[in-house]
């Protein structure tokens, strides 16, 4: 029985709801009756239009929330760029679809000055891949990032000396400006063009979308995909590949750039439709072979490390990472929810999260005059809230309920999570739940990564609950628990902050090995 009444995940932006209005307009054509309900979706990428993509974190920029979304069973599809979709696929998800494709070619759209490629313009693109062909063309010129909708992008554009986009976007919305010149001699992202549907592994869903799939399409971005990710180039390295029909067979161009677009490793072959399951990992097999390894072993050298970090981080965070060269590529593991409570009688207090100190900021004139903190950073919100008295920092809980025996202290409440890696009424210290901290269990595209950087135990747990990790992932900790927590895991290179502080935590990266 062919289901009456859809919920689709959908990103808010102009383009995103023009695509899905394609889906649902294909849907309705085999399907008149058929009824669906828009569920409006923030992503990572629409929440921050300032930082680089290729900065941003890969983690489904433009694409986890959706999935989220679905996996969760408050939707049942989403619709994205297909060169936008990570290659792997979370547990639990399918391809139900990809529309025939409309298009591929990169666009140049001339900015306010006169059209002079021999002079040194400044152009703008947030592509790597646009940034790399156009400088090897153009050598002289430099680039700088392009980040918002397209009708934004294209106002920006307008204003500078030039720049980048895709044609079909351009197309999609009706806003092709009139001096735009279409690039045929730039090689576009792999599956560019494409509308992809992606949705819950269910039989009667894929029975409903394989109707409006087109196979040709599906197939021939399969192998411009499954050639990306075996060259391994994430959306930040400069690589391009184009599987088109040629008579009976199919060519395929492929191209493997340098970041200045200096060393080029390109491809182009003849091949079968038949072979289309197979065929991308071959070629990506003769690019590496034809050069392409050692550009890539470049790319990779000179990128920041490319890490897991199992908290969010503010944008703050994120730059002061990235000047210690390194990308976080931040996922939310623990659902944090604050709780109703009391400040307790008490000669001390503890706190042992930021969280935590959160939670305590609004009532800091009703705590004891002294009080102790595990890590810096809770100290430094409660003093900004206005807490006059005496605290000291631990740098573990270990550390503090040793220093609490020695002084045979007494009178003392812990204020936090329910969770913690600690009991602490068995050191009789009350423990009052300020906030209930419970895994969310993500699943996520990515098994392969520089490091990881780890929070809590608990955390751990929600990261592997669905995931498989390469064991010999270096994993960074904030503190022993977390360490211990991650060699009960297998983990065999395990680190941890001594002093509890996230900026020791870039300290132990940078210091790992690619």
């Amino acid at each position: 029985m062919i289901k009456q009444h859809l919920k689709i995940a959908n990103r808010t932006s102009l383009l995103a709801i023009n695509q899905t209005n394609k889906v649902i307009s294909a849907l309705k054509c085999h399907y008149p009756g058929i009824t669906v309900t828009l569920i409006p979706v923030k992503t990572k990428g629409d929440q921050d239009q300032l930082t680089s993509l290729q900065n941003l974190g890969q983690i489904g920029i433009f694409t986890k929330a959706l999935d989220d979304s679905i996996l969760s069973g408050e939707s049942d599809f989403g619709v994205h760029s297909f060169k936008d979709y990570p290659t792997i696929l979370p547990k639990g998800l399918q391809v139900l679809a990809v529309l025939p494709r409309d298009g591929y070619l990169d666009a140049f759209i001339p900015g306010n000055g006169d059209l002079n490629f021999d002079k040194e313009l400044i152009l703008l693109s947030g592509s790597p891949r646009r940034k790399a062909q156009w400088l090897r063309k153009y050598p002289k010129h430099q680039f700088r990032g392009l980040r918002g909708n397209m009708a934004t992008r294209v106002a920006k554009i307008k204003d500078s000396d030039g720049g980048i986009v895709s044609a079909p976007a351009l197309d999609r919305l009706g806003i092709i400006p009139s001096r735009m010149k279409l690039l045929n001699w730039m090689t576009p992202a792999p599956a560019q063009g494409v509308i992809v549907v992606i949705g819950r592994e269910d039989k009667q869903l894929s029975e409903l979308f394989s109707v409006i799939n087109h196979e040709e399409t599906y197939r021939q971005s399969f192998v411009e995909r499954d050639f990306m990710a075996s060259v391994e180039a994430g959306c930040a390295s400069p690589l391009g590949a184009l599987v088109r029909n040629n008579g009976k067979n199919w060519s395929f161009e492929g191209v493997l750039l340098s970041h200045d677009g200096q060393n080029e490793s390109k491809i182009k072959k003849i091949i079968k439709p038949n072979d289309w399951e197979f065929c991308g990992k071959y070629l990506a097999k003769e690019l590496l072979e034809n050069g392409g390894k050692q550009i890539m072993e470049k790319i990779k050298l000179d990128e920041p490390h490319d890490v897991l970090c199992l908290k969010q981080v503010t944008s703050q965070d994120r730059k002061k990472a990235l000047s210690s060269n390194i990308k976080l590529n931040d996922l939310e593991v623990l659902d944090l929810e604050p709780q109703p409570f009391n400040i307790q009688s008490s000669s001390y207090f503890i706190v042992g999260s930021s969280f935590g100190a959160q939670q305590l900021s609004p009532r800091t004139s009703q705590l004891p005059e002294q009080g102790f903190c595990i890590g810096t950073k809770s100290k430094e919100i409660l003093i900004e809230s206005g807490y006059s008295g005496i605290i000291e920092c631990f740098s573990t809980s270990k550390k503090l309920i040793d220093f609490i025996k020695f002084k045979e202290l007494k009178s003392i409440t812990y204020y936090g999570a329910k969770n913690t890696s600690e009991e602490w009424s068995s050191f009789k210290i009350k423990h009052t739940v300020t906030y209930v901290n419970t895994p969310k269990f993500p699943k996520i595209h990515r098994e392969l990564w520089d490091a990881i950087a780890a929070f809590s135990p608990l955390g751990l747990d929600s990261l592997m609950h669905f995931n498989q990790i390469k064991t010999a992932t270096p994993i960074v900790a904030i503190g022993p628990a977390t360490a211990k927590a991650a060699k009960t895991y297998g983990f065999t290179n395990v680190t941890f902050a001594k002093t509890s502080k996230f900026v020791e935590v870039l300290e132990l990266i940078q210091q790992i090995k690619k």
